[in-house]
């Protein structure tokens, strides 16, 4: 007798256009939008915001066994300059292990290649591969792009790419600087404007704690996140919400991002970054502990 996984099971509940519970696994890994019901529940339903985590992929299984089990996402940075199929593994090992892959792609430091179209035939390849797997990916275009580029060289880079990934499972959105959210909203809105939101499917950040480690200052990642959803609202749009990268320098600062990712309407799914680089300090102690209760609380999505 063939044995029918959780993931196979809610596949073809899913192709067979059935909805009810045994779609609550899937629904978590899908935008509401998208979500296989003809009246998709906000995100924020009991078991459904996906937390991930992002971390270098040399030791991206080390923090998996430090932090254990209800790691949902994984943040995967790859590049359309390296060719279709890179990070293709990663994406894969994550598919395997049931967490929704958030993958960014850049193209090297060649911005006015992407707004020429230079890279558009390698990502209607890439694309065509993750299309292949069937499962939902969220797929970004060059995160926290202020300081590389202008509003208007990102929209227009995003207007060559983010169309041709928009097929099968696959939803595109931004990770913008979500710092900008705090002082700087003219700055921010011009990293999307109207013909960005109308294309994108949800809509993120990476948001990190001002100051340092021996002096934390006052901006908290947990801020920015109803911040985004109250922009979101305040600019006449209704879209899931992405958290690229999180981290804080105190045990509070990781708790009470989690709290914001789980308690804030529409979050689709949150990855704290965990190494040591920048604005990001590996979790260990009660900070690591901090983050495992989150994965252990009702409303963190299970991996499928």
């Amino acid at each position: 007798m063939r044995t029918i996984t959780r993931r196979s099971m809610l596949r073809l509940a899913g192709a067979s256009g059935l909805v009810g519970a045994s779609l609550a696994g899937r629904s978590a890994l899908v935008p509401p939008t998208y979500a296989a019901s003809p009246t998709p529940s906000r995100l924020n339903a009991a078991g459904t915001t996906i937390v991930g985590m992002s971390a270098p992929a040399e030791i991206w299984n080390q923090r998996l066994r430090e932090v254990g089990r209800g790691v949902a996402a994984r943040r995967i940075f790859a590049d359309l300059g390296d060719g279709p199929t890179s990070q293709i593994k990663l994406v894969e090992a994550a598919h395997a292990a049931g967490m929704l892959p958030v993958i960014s792609y850049k193209v090297g430091g060649d911005v006015a290649g992407a707004v020429a179209g230079r890279y558009n035939a390698v990502a209607q390849q890439a694309a065509a591969r993750l299309a292949s797997y069937d499962l939902p990916t969220a797929v970004t275009f060059w995160h926290e792009p202020y300081g590389d580029m202008s509003g208007a060289q990102y929209a227009a880079a995003s207007r060559r790419i983010l169309p041709i990934f928009k097929r099968g499972e696959l939803r595109v959105g931004p990770l913008l600087n979500g710092w900008l959210l705090d002082n700087q909203r003219a700055t921010f809105a011009s990293y999307c404007p109207d013909e960005l939101f109308r294309l994108w499917d949800w809509v993120g950040i990476d948001t990190y704690e001002s100051g340092t480690m021996a002096a934390p200052g006052p901006r908290k990642p947990a801020q920015r996140i109803p911040a985004l959803a109250a922009y979101v609202q305040s600019r006449g749009y209704d879209l899931p919400l992405g958290v690229g990268e999180y981290n804080g320098y105190s045990a509070k600062s990781i708790a009470d991002a989690g709290e914001a990712l789980l308690s804030t309407p529409n979050v689709w799914f949150g990855c704290l970054w965990n190494a040591t680089s920048d604005k990001g300090v590996t979790l260990t102690g009660d900070r690591l502990a901090a983050f495992k209760r989150t994965l252990a609380d009702p409303r963190s999505a299970d991996p499928l």
